[in-house]
């Protein structure tokens, strides 16, 4: 069909051929299909479940609540697997209509189903003149397989979930109907026809391309008959096939290209990469020959998950929005995708671990390295208190060491000699410096023993893994005179 006006309450025209896009692009081009079965197989990791609560710590609702049985069975011949399965592919070819059916007195829908998006029309709402930048959808129109545009289904804007690519020359200014990617379309016509020539040369054997020489003169209506009856019987692809045959004095001479002269390889990489670009998926994910030329595990890995960090998140993003709008329940109940089991979104664990640990050992309570990182633990006991190490220190806190001279040599070895010549200082000169021994369990480590010094204001530290410690956390109330 052609383009509508879109104005009153007409419905608008379709702007694309759905058919054609289904027969010549998802049927025929094995490009355009691996590209969106990789999308519907991939996202099917990431079902459609049925929340309650918070939004940001939702709380799945049992199997046995209506929305939950809504979402796992849309209608009685479709899962909810299923019924997302087509309309990613409806997506990707343009438009994803939703039909909502509702109880009488209206509330949550009882089924959902996948429209065809060429027997779906949009109606467009009168508006008003003097705001006419205001565009409003007064319904939608269904029209069943046989029937024309008058003898359509009325459907209400409420009842129809619309899901659709972005269409900058949409006359309803991006409220009617998306468009699929027509780029990809060009370059999938060239594809097909590489695909089809390669078929059809096979299947012949032959390929007639190159000059006639003859040995008589010919003026230039027998040059133009035989140029004539020449491309008549082997011009156009559907030809390529047929056996020439020259009458007595004529000659052929090939001046067509090989295989390799006519690069198909080149041919096919632009093709691979001019149509997947569109389309959002990495090359190297679906095995083409652009991407198998430049695999390795850690490259398949990176492509698959900036494919759910670009594209695939940012596409059911598009349709969780519609979904949260048109499906509520009266108790709060909502829909999201759940994306914890997609193998390509899963957290480095190790790595994310060693980051927290790394935080930790600076002074950051371990729960609060752990929220950094974004790795969900239990509770860990201690997990809200800061550690450092005993020999940790604030700048500038250890006193600056004199010039060795042999006068200080003197001393130290008079004092020596004062303290039984052992090496030790007398007690008096000791004894704030001595640590008070509490035989308690270290939070840390789980050593038993503890030095605790007065003079530092009553600070533990263990005497096997060196961290320090209050006695107060600890539990040291009771400690021995000093050693």
């Amino acid at each position: 069909m052609v383009v509508g006006s879109g104005g009153g309450s007409e419905p608008q025209w379709h702007t694309t051929d759905f058919q054609a896009w289904v027969d010549e692009g998802f049927d025929r081009n094995s490009i355009i299909y691996s590209a969106i079965m990789y999308k519907v197989f991939s996202k099917m990791s990431a079902p459609l479940r049925a929340y309650g609560g918070d939004p940001r710590a939702p709380e799945q609702l049992p199997p046995e609540h209506p929305l939950s049985q809504l979402v796992s069975r849309p209608n009685p011949h479709q899962s909810g697997t299923e019924f997302q399965a087509l309309a990613e592919c409806f997506f990707n070819l343009g438009n994803f209509y939703g039909l909502l059916v509702r109880p009488p007195r209206g509330g949550l829908p009882e089924r959902m189903y996948c429209l065809r998006p060429d027997r779906v029309y949009v109606v467009p709402g009168g508006g008003d003149p003097e705001r006419p930048w205001e565009r409003s959808i007064a319904g939608y129109l269904y029209v069943p397989p046989g029937s024309s545009v008058h003898g359509g289904v009325p459907i209400l804007a409420e009842d129809m979930m619309h899901v659709k690519l972005p269409n900058p020359g949409d006359s309803l200014e991006g409220l009617g109907e998306g468009r699929p990617p027509l780029s990809v379309g060009q370059s999938a016509d060239v594809d097909n026809e590489v695909t089809r020539f390669l078929k059809l040369f096979f299947e012949g054997g032959a390929m007639v391309q190159g000059l006639l020489k003859f040995d008589i003169p010919l003026d230039d209506e027998s040059i133009d008959v035989v140029k004539e009856r020449w491309r008549e019987m082997y011009g156009g692809v559907d030809n390529w096939t047929e056996v020439g045959v020259l009458d007595q004095g004529g000659t052929y001479q090939r001046i067509g290209s090989t295989f390799d002269e006519m690069g198909f390889e080149q041919i096919d990489e632009r093709n691979e990469s001019r149509i997947l670009g569109p389309l959002g998926v990495p090359p190297i994910l679906i095995g083409t020959r652009t991407g198998l030329q430049r695999s390795t595990y850690s490259n398949y890995a990176e492509a698959r998950r900036a494919y759910w960090e670009d594209r695939a998140i940012p596409e059911q993003n598009l349709f969780q929005v519609e979904y949260q709008y048109y499906l509520q329940s009266d108790d709060g109940g909502f829909v999201m995708f759940d994306r914890s089991s997609v193998p390509a979104l899963q957290q480095d664990v190790p790595t994310l671990a060693e980051a927290a640990y790394q935080m930790w050992q600076m002074g950051v309570p371990a729960m609060q390295a752990f929220n950094a990182v974004g790795l969900q633990v239990g509770e860990v006991p201690g997990g809200d208190v800061s550690w450092l190490s005993s020999s940790v220190v604030p700048a500038g806190a250890l006193p600056i060491e004199e010039e060795q001279t042999t006068e200080g040599a003197v001393e130290a070895e008079e004092d020596t000699r004062k303290a039984g010549g052992n090496g030790h200082l007398n007690f008096e000169l000791m004894q704030s410096h001595r640590p008070r021994q509490a035989e308690v369990a270290c939070p840390f480590c789980g050593e038993v023993g503890l030095d605790c010094y007065d003079d530092h204001g009553g600070l533990c530290v263990c005497r096997a893994c060196g961290m320090t410690h209050d006695p107060e956390v600890v539990g040291a109330e009771t400690l021995s005179a000093p050693a």
